[in-house]
């Protein structure tokens, strides 16, 4: 019987001796766990801190990017993606290309699309994405808007083509004023000997035909060597006042509305070139409008210049026409010279700005002039004061 309590003693003990080994075990795998508890809240807390910066990266470049699988369906979509698609991430994530009408951003190319009535063209990149077997489990789609780069190469080539013109127009505008002159000369001489008699309105007409062709290689001698600007101090309501002033009886007579914003705006650049410019767009506008419409003259600050619009209700300009109406001679108007334009972007140049163009047929035109926010007061740009409050003023 002693035996047996011993042994049962010894069992308790033992069992006691685990007990407190399981227990010791057990704190110690609390604390473990209490261990790897926070080092994965830790991780989690770095891992959204990493998706959500990855993901303000993604959506702060200013490119478009569409993440799909395999199967063609969209995983994600930025920003500028959806902006340049008109699919908001909401509607796209999940479905499929073709039902979004997508199927275009397959193609490695550059497109046209047509965004809030406006052409943009558009680059399309795609890069395979691949597993760690190199396994191709899906693509990234770039979308990259070089819309405003096509612009400035098509108008670095107008430039290219305006200098080429300019220096073989100077070459004919001097071979002909020579002898111009000389009939000049003789004609005024000629006018003066047959004074009083029937013929001296024909030698009155020659001196004036001479003129006339003088007073146009005059224009081609600008447009081949544009002057200097002179620089002074002027309001732009003043100098919009002045110029449609000029074209006021036009304006009444075809029947068309004048919507303008008056502005307190000061410039520093050449009045009398700039007039120069407003009058042909102004022309160029009222002659768009022949059975009457609206024409709406607007100023914009964008980035680091002014932007000053003149938009008609036309019949707008033809696709095929909008890389050549800065060509010097081009016209489609019977009885134009197609200097015009040519001249308006030389002055323009001559003060470091720029004339832009949104044409759309059947719905009209409109030519912004670009007038650089430099600072400046020599020839290459203009000097801008703030403006006051603008009113709108329909006339």
């Amino acid at each position: 019987m002693r035996e047996d309590l011993e042994r049962l003693n010894e069992a308790f003990e033992s069992f006691n001796r685990a007990s407190d080994i399981l227990s010791s075990y057990f704190e110690a795998l609390k604390e473990q766990v209490r261990d790897l508890s926070e080092e994965l809240r830790r991780k989690n807390e770095e891992l959204e801190r990493t998706l959500s910066f990855l993901n303000s990266v993604l959506e702060g470049i200013g490119e478009g990017m569409i993440v799909i699988d395999r199967k063609d369906e969209v995983l994600f979509i930025n920003q500028t993606a959806s902006w340049l698609t008109g699919r908001a991430a909401d509607e796209t994530v999940g479905r499929d290309l073709k039902s979004l009408g997508l199927e275009w951003i397959r193609e490695k190319n550059e497109m046209q699309l047509n965004l809030n009535g406006e052409s943009r063209s558009i680059e399309v990149n795609i890069s395979d994405v691949k597993s760690g077997d190199d396994e191709a489990i899906g693509k990234v789609v770039l979308l990259r808007d070089v819309t405003r780069n096509r612009e400035l190469e098509a108008e670095r080539q107008r430039n290219r083509r305006l200098i080429a013109m300019g220096e073989m127009m100077a070459t004919i505008v001097h071979e002909l004023r020579n002898p111009l002159c000389s009939i000049e000369l003789y004609a005024s001489m000629l006018y003066r000997e047959l004074a009083g008699t029937d013929l001296s309105s024909l030698a009155e007409g020659i001196s004036t035909g001479v003129q006339n062709l003088n007073n146009f290689l005059t224009n081609m001698l600008y447009f081949a060597k544009p002057r200097k600007p002179r620089m002074t101090d002027f309001s732009l309501d003043g100098l919009l006042n002045d110029a449609l002033r000029m074209v006021e009886p036009v304006l009444a007579s075809r029947g068309i509305t004048l919507i303008r914003e008056h502005s307190t705006r000061i410039l520093r650049a050449d009045r009398a070139l700039l007039l120069q410019v407003l009058m042909n767009l102004l022309l160029n506008a009222i002659q768009a409008m022949e059975a009457g419409g609206k024409l709406t003259i607007t100023e914009e600050l964008e980035g680091d210049a002014l932007h000053l619009s003149i938009t008609d209700t036309g019949g707008g300009i033809p696709e095929t026409d909008m890389e050549r109406i800065f060509d010097p001679f081009f016209t489609k108007r019977e009885g134009g010279t197609g200097l015009g334009l040519p001249i308006a972007l030389k002055i323009m140049q001559a003060h470091g700005g720029s004339i832009r163009i949104r044409s759309r047929q059947g719905e009209g035109s409109t030519f912004t002039l670009v007038l650089p926010l430099n600072g400046s007061s020599d020839s290459r740009g203009f000097m801008l004061m703030p403006p006051a409050a603008e009113e709108e003023v329909v006339v």
